[in-house]
């Protein structure tokens, strides 16, 4: 009997895939949102501002990781049998746990290193090892996500997601009640709330490969990688520069201003993060098979429903945020609706341009995407410093809009165009 490759689903199937993913998202977005509202609540501005620019920090060691290992395995894991897939997992294993070693280590002493620069007024040693304690359980909860989400199983994820999230609660409760509500503390409960979670992973452990087949993988992610990883850097750095040019121009108070309104929209994006999970294997098959119509079909699904996600969302936001302004935000992040706002308009658009990226991904297209993160990089250093110094805090946001709208006509315009014209020369030379 031939083996299976990565599952293909019915329509029915990617439904209640689809439903499971998103409820799993809303999980995760409900909890940042909840953990976001008591540090705005609980916390000092600083204290809030510190905390947005280590979680800032942690998703570049995610980066890191995805760019290296996990977004190459999406990549070509699905088009493989279920043992080709079992013997290359198996072959990453110890490299992604050295590799997320490492990042710990490094982002560790790092963040001390920052701190002492900064004047913090937290621990120093405390905030390096919470901050490498949740690197790293944070990097291993994530590979088995992805490995669960490439064998469309998105229920166990949902599972892990489930224990990470009552972790993160009762932890939280326990910083509260003991007065110990501190960034190391948020963060070391964080972290072991990751290892709660992969713990309950519930994947097995694979048979060892050899020493040679262990390379011979990783080389085969590092001719991804080499790509993605430059080009996942660059778009980090044009995605969350302005909170750290904030920052330094306005002060940290003004990050957490921006952080604060950014907050609200967050489950936006994280909706869109639950489609592309189970969006991108499919696209990636669709490439391969080169079936444009139903690929360009799944496009303009994808790019509907998360617009009237977004437009949905947003519209309820602004009918509530009179009462969360009182209720919820405080005195101390009076004023935000504006900024509401123009984060709507960031998301609307980011939305759709994170669909293009994502089928740039799947169709090994990194090196395009690298281009597009330096060229969106440069965009947004030069919209910084000409707005932020005369518009504050709006001046970031309205730099970022005029990034994500540059990245949606490269991606959508330039970029998807040329990569199938250049996949049916391909087929045609094949075949001639």
């Amino acid at each position: 009997m031939a083996e299976r490759t990565a599952p293909e689903l019915s329509g029915k199937r990617l439904l209640l895939h689809s439903l499971a993913s998103l409820i799993d998202q809303a999980l995760l977005s409900g909890l940042n949102f909840a953990l976001g509202l008591v540090l705005i609540r609980l916390a000092s501005k600083e204290s809030y501002g510190l905390y947005s620019q280590m979680y800032v920090a942690g998703i570049f060691a995610a980066t890191v990781l995805e760019s290296l290992i996990t977004g190459p395995l999406t990549t070509i894991a699905p088009g493989q049998s279920e043992s080709q897939r079992t013997h290359l997992v198996a072959c990453l294993r110890r490299f992604q746990l050295q590799l997320s070693g490492l990042l710990a280590i490094l982002f560790g002493i790092a963040s001390m290193a920052v701190g002492r620069y900064a004047g913090v007024t937290e621990s120093l040693p405390a905030l390096g090892i919470a901050f490498a304690v949740y690197v790293f359980a944070n990097a291993l909860r994530e590979y088995q996500r992805s490995l669960h989400f490439i064998e469309g199983r998105p229920r166990r994820v949902l599972r892990i997601d489930l224990a990470y999230a009552l972790a993160v609660a009762a932890g939280v409760a326990l910083l509260v009640a003991t007065g110990c509500f501190t960034v190391p503390g948020i963060l070391l409960v964080l972290g072991l709330a990751n290892a709660v979670g992969f713990w309950r992973s519930g994947q097995p452990r694979p048979a060892t490969p050899s020493a040679p087949e262990r390379r011979a993988a990783i080389a085969e992610m590092w001719q991804r990688g080499r790509w993605a990883l430059p080009g996942a850097l660059v778009a980090w750095a044009t995605n969350y520069s302005y909170l750290y040019l904030a920052a330094a121009s306005l002060g940290v108070a003004a990050s957490a201003e921006l952080n604060a309104s950014r907050l609200l929209l967050m489950p936006i994006s994280l909706s869109v993060m639950a489609w592309s999970r189970i969006a991108r294997p499919m696209a990636s098959r669709l490439f391969a098979a080169r079936d444009w119509k139903h690929l360009d079909r799944l496009a303009w699904i994808s790019v509907a429903g998360v617009e009237a996600v977004t437009l949905l969302y947003v519209g309820v936001l602004w009918l509530a945020l009179p009462w969360l302004e009182t209720h919820v935000l405080g005195a101390k992040y009076q004023g935000v609706e504006p900024m509401v706002l123009a984060w709507g308009a960031y998301f609307a658009i980011n939305a759709a341009r994170w669909i293009g990226s994502s089928w740039l991904t799947s169709n090994d297209q990194y090196r395009l995407l690298l281009i597009s993160g330096i060229a969106c990089l440069a965009v947004m250093l030069v919209s910084a410093a000409l707005f932020i110094p005369r518009y504050g805090a709006w001046g970031a946001i309205l730099a970022l809009i005029v990034v994500e709208v540059f990245d949606f006509i490269l991606i959508w315009a330039v970029f998807l165009p040329r990569t199938r014209r250049q996949a049916n020369r391909n087929a045609n030379a094949a075949g001639a």
